[in-house]
């Protein structure tokens, strides 16, 4: 990832070239916020369930909450949650998430996903165009996941959606698991 002026941008004072650890989805810019085209509308029964899905008990989910809300089981994974950011932290063989998207930019927009694939791993966007007829409307894409060669640590890409005048992007995550526990 490059800064406003071009330069990788580092992680540390050696210039070691950060990752979407370091510095997240990147810089914002608040005359693009003011019309970002698509968004990821979580709900809060979204952001309930994730909890759940790392760890918290029925008890702690109302803490949070302040109501009598309660976990499901068994809990959904982590990366259900419909957030721009995708991540896999155990990555065995192959795995898919869906995401919605809502369109808040001109009412006729066509969108095509552009791929940086994570190393070692094969990704794939169905579907790979979104037509979007009116304002509000909201569409599923599905991003799956598959393991082309073992790696070490966290890997990362990422998925933009391209229309005209706008892109979104989102990071990609992505970690192999190298023993028999994790996801698929």
């Amino acid at each position: 990832m490059l800064d406003k002026n071009g330069n990788v941008i580092t992680a540390d004072p050696e210039g070691h070239a950060g990752t979407p650890f370091d510095y997240g989805s990147g810089f914002p810019d608040p005359k693009r916020a003011l019309d970002p085209g698509l968004i990821y509308d979580a709900e809060p029964e979204d952001y309930k369930a994730f909890l759940c899905s790392i760890g918290y008990d029925d008890k702690s989910l109302q803490l949070v909450t302040g109501d009598n809300s309660g976990c499901t089981k068994p809990a959904p994974a982590a990366s259900n949650l419909n957030y721009p950011s995708i991540t896999i932290p155990d990555l065995k063989g192959s795995y898919s998430v869906t995401r919605t998207v809502m369109n808040v930019g001109e009412p006729r927009s066509i969108y095509h996903a552009i791929l940086s694939h994570p190393a070692a791993i094969n990704v794939t966007v169905v579907p790979k165009v979104l037509v979007f007829e009116r304002y509000g409307q909201k569409m599923n894409f599905t991003v799956r996941f598959r393991v082309a060669a073992p790696s070490k640590d966290y890997v990362f890409g990422s998925l933009s959606w391209k229309a005209e005048k706008i892109q979104v992007t989102s990071p990609l995550v992505v970690r192999v698991q190298s023993s028999d526990a994790g996801l698929f």
